[in-house]
Order: structure tokens, then C-alpha cells, then sequence
């Protein structure tokens, strides 16, 4: 009995001897994996690929998130980048995946910028939900539908131009209208000086939508209307604005 006794005891001392020396050399090989993941040029970011097309931004963003290469992929500040990139007006939202072991992307979703206004001998551009996102000179082979009659507050990139609710929910039903268009004519501009007696210009027609109830059938009216072969307007009004048939007039 007392030497099955002790062999219990030999053992038990040696599994604990074992179990110390396991976790010993754990604890040695994370803090070496610590060492290395730290100190070791394996992890040091090469590369910042920039993807998503952004045209408007992508120059931008490459430049304000340069400082990433050389620091330790393992450790970077997902938001920091996030919001760094973020100061450029165009970007809407971004991602951010690794390469590993040296290289960083991020992919840029950007605002669309679709209107213009003029003031001062500028252009501003706007998205969708009135946001400015920058002033030009310059919009040459840009397509862009000019809005007319919008006063504009005198704000930074990225913040709203108007306060007005109305106009900002008939632009971005516009901006619905724009991108589902499945025609061949484009809107040139809209004028919305008097929200009773909105207008919209397509080439050399315009467009009588009245009041700002029902624009999208009313704009559907009218796109028919313009692209119909047998009525051939190019030129001249087309008034949607009221209940019942459209009323067209064709200047020669």
C-alpha cells in the first residue's frame, strides 16, 4: 500500500512538472510571438490599395492615409482611417481589409454628385440631400443637371446648403428620377424658383410639372411624350401639370 502510495505521488509530481513546463513554454513562445509580431519587418505595411473606383476622392484619400505605410498592419486604427478619409466631401463610406502580411485596401464608396449651382462665378456642386460638395470653376464634360432658383447658405464641403425640407425631398426625388432613367434624354436643369411652378428642361423642351405632387409620373408623362416618334417634339413645352392629357406645343 505505501509504495502504490508513493508511485501516486511520483506521478502527480510529475504531471505537475509537466503542466508547469507546458506553460512555460507557452508563455515563451507568445511572448516571442509578441517580440516578433512588434519588432519583427514582416508585418510592416508596403502598400495602400485604394479600390471602388473613386474618381472624385480616390487621389484624395491615397494621400490622407499614406502615413499608414511602414507602421505595423497589425496594430492600425481602423476609425482613425475612417475618419480621415471621411474629410473628403465625396466619401460616403469606407471599408477596410488586409493583405497580409504588408498591405492595406480600402475601398471608397462615394456620393454622387449630380447638381450644380451657380453663384459668384462658381459652381457648386451637391448630391442628392443638398450636401456641397465642392466649389469649381470648372464642370466642363461633367454631367451635371443645373439647379436654378436655390439660395445657398455659405457652408464648408460636406455640410448642407438649405435648410428647407420640401426642396431637399423634391431634389432627391429627382435623383431617384435620374438614375432610373431609361431613356435617351437628359434633364439640362431644374427650376424650382416657385415650387407651385416647377420646371425641368429636357434638350430644347420644357417641362411644365407644376406643383411638386406626383413628379414622377408627372416626368414620366413628359419622357414619353418628348421620345414619342409620332408626336417628334425637339423643341417647345410640354405641360404635365394639371390632371388630364398633357398639353404640348412644337416649335419650328
Amino acid at each position: 500500500m505505501i509504495k502504490q502510495r508513493n508511485n501516486k505521488l511520483i506521478l502527480k509530481a510529475q504531471k505537475k512538472r509537466r503542466v508547469k513546463k507546458i506553460i512555460m513554454i507557452s508563455i515563451i513562445l507568445m511572448i516571442g510571438g509578441i517580440v516578433f509580431a512588434t519588432k519583427s519587418d514582416f508585418f510592416i505595411i508596403k502598400k495602400v490599395s485604394i479600390v471602388g473606383n473613386p474618381i472624385m476622392s480616390g487621389e484624395d484619400v491615397k494621400k490622407r492615409t499614406e502615413n499608414l505605410i511602414g507602421q505595423n498592419i497589425l496594430f492600425i486604427n481602423k476609425q482613425n482611417i475612417t475618419n480621415e478619409a471621411k474629410k473628403n466631401p465625396y466619401v460616403q463610406n469606407i471599408e477596410i481589409s488586409k493583405t497580409y502580411p504588408k498591405q492595406v485596401n480600402i475601398k471608397v464608396l462615394e456620393k454622387q454628385g449630380l447638381y450644380y449651382v451657380e453663384k459668384d462665378g462658381y459652381y457648386y456642386i451637391l448630391d442628392s440631400e443638398c450636401n456641397l460638395l465642392e466649389k469649381t470653376d470648372n464642370i466642363e464634360n461633367r454631367n451635371l443637371v443645373n439647379i436654378i432658383g436655390m439660395n445657398l447658405k455659405d457652408v464648408e464641403p460636406g455640410k448642407k446648403t438649405i435648410d428647407d425640407d420640401r426642396t431637399i425631398k423634391i431634389l432627391d426625388i429627382f435623383f431617384q428620377i435620374i438614375n432610373k432613367n431609361p431613356t435617351n434624354y437628359n434633364i439640362n436643369y431644374i427650376d424650382i424658383s416657385d415650387l407651385m411652378n416647377i420646371k425641368v428642361c429636357v434638350g430644347q423642351v420644357e417641362g411644365r410639372l407644376g406643383n411638386d405632387e406626383n413628379i414622377p409620373d408627372k416626368m414620366n408623362k413628359l419622357l414619353h411624350i418628348i421620345e414619342n416618334p409620332n408626336i417628334g417634339i425637339s423643341k417647345g413645352y410640354v405641360d404635365v401639370g394639371f390632371n388630364g392629357a398633357p398639353v404640348y406645343y412644337k416649335e419650328r
